[in-house]
C-alpha cells in the first residue's frame, strides 16, 4: 500500500503545483524581471564584466573567466577534501580560492583604474585648455589624441581611430563605444558632458573644469580611505590564509590530531567553527571594502 499511496501523494502535489503555477502565471513575468538582476548580482556576472573591463582585460571573455574561477576553486577543493578527508575543509578551500581569485582581479582593477583616472584628469585639463582657445569638442579630442598627456593619448587616439575606420561613424558614436569598453566612471562623466554639449549646446569648458575639481576631490578621499583601510585589509588576508597554514602544519606533523574532526560529530563542530569564522571574515571584508563610484547610464541620463 505504501507504493500506491506515495504515487498518489506525488501526483497530487504535482497537480497542486501546476494549478498554482497557472494561477500565478500573470504575475510571473514582472517577478522574473525583478528577480533577474538579483540573480545576476549573486552570480557576480555584471560585476565581473565591469571589473574585467576596468582591469583592461577585454581579451578575456566573461564566461571563460567565470568558468576558470569556478573550475580552479572546485579542483583545489576536491584536492583538499581528498588530502585531509574533511568535506567541510574541501568546501572551505573552494570558497577561499574562489574569493582569492576575485580579490586578485580586484587588485588589478584598482591599480589600472587609478592610473587611468589620473591620466584622464590630466587629459581633461589639457582638453579644457584647448577648448578655451576657441576650439570645439572635436578639435579637443583630436588634440588629445595627437599631443595630449601620454597616458591619456592612447584612449583618445582610439576614439579618433574608431571614427576614421568606421564609414559614417560620428565622433559621438566613437566616444560611446570607448565608454562601453573602458567602463570607467570618470570617462562616463566626460562622455555625458560631451554628449550634452553636442546635443544641446552650451559651454563645455566650465563643465570640464567642474568635472576635474569634483574628481580630484573624490580621488583624494579615496587615497586617504585606502590608507585607513590598510590594516583591516591585511587582517582579512591573514584570516584567509592562517587556518590553512595551521591545518597543513598539523597534517604534515601530527595527522592523528585531525582524526576527531573526521567523525560525523567532529565534522559538524568543524562546520560550525568555519561558519563562525566566515561570519567574522565577511564583517572585516565589508569594513575594508573600498567604495566604488557608480557608473552613469548615458542614454537614460540624457533622456
Amino acid at each position: 500500500m505504501g507504493g500506491p499511496n506515495l504515487a498518489f501523494a506525488v501526483a497530487a502535489l504535482a497537480g497542486a503545483g501546476l494549478c498554482l503555477l497557472l494561477l500565478a502565471a500573470p504575475g510571473l513575468q514582472p517577478a522574473i524581471r525583478r528577480v533577474g538582476p538579483v540573480v545576476r548580482r549573486i552570480a557576480a556576472a555584471e560585476g565581473s564584466a565591469t571589473a574585467l573591463a576596468q582591469a583592461e582585460l577585454p581579451w578575456l571573455p566573461l564566461p571563460l573567466w567565470l568558468a576558470g574561477r569556478i573550475g580552479i576553486a572546485a579542483a583545489l577543493g576536491v584536492l583538499a577534501w581528498a588530502w585531509f578527508g574533511l568535506l567541510v575543509l574541501g568546501l572551505l578551500t573552494a570558497l577561499v580560492v574562489y574569493h582569492l581569485l576575485g580579490m586578485a582581479l580586484e587588485v588589478r582593477r584598482r591599480r589600472f583604474e587609478a592610473r587611468r583616472q589620473s591620466a584622464l584628469l590630466e587629459g581633461i585639463r589639457y582638453g579644457a585648455a584647448v577648448m578655451a582657445r576657441s576650439g570645439n569638442a572635436g578639435q579637443m579630442i583630436e588634440a588629445l589624441a595627437g599631443s595630449g598627456p601620454f597616458e591619456a593619448r592612447r584612449i583618445f587616439a582610439e576614439i579618433v581611430n574608431v571614427r576614421d575606420r568606421a564609414a559614417g561613424s560620428s565622433l559621438s558614436e566613437a566616444v560611446e563605444r570607448m565608454r562601453s569598453q573602458l567602463a570607467d566612471p570618470l570617462f562616463d562623466d566626460l562622455a555625458l558632458s560631451l554628449s550634452l554639449h553636442w546635443r544641446q549646446g552650451g559651454r563645455l569648458v566650465p563643465a570640464l573644469e567642474a568635472l576635474v575639481g569634483d574628481w580630484e576631490q573624490t580621488l583624494r578621499l579615496q587615497r586617504e580611505a585606502k590608507a585607513m583601510r590598510a590594516g583591516v585589509e591585511a587582517s582579512v588576508l591573514l584570516l584567509a590564509f592562517l587556518p590553512f597554514i595551521f591545518l597543513v602544519t598539523l597534517q604534515l606533523l601530527a595527522p592523528a590530531l585531525l582524526a576527531p574532526l573526521r567523525s560525523p560529530f567532529g565534522e559538524v563542530l568543524f562546520g560550525l567553527a568555519v561558519a563562525w569564522m566566515m561570519a567574522g571574515y565577511r564583517l572585516l571584508q565589508r569594513m575594508s571594502e573600498p567604495p566604488r563610484e557608480e557608473r552613469v547610464r548615458l542614454r537614460e541620463s540624457i533622456a
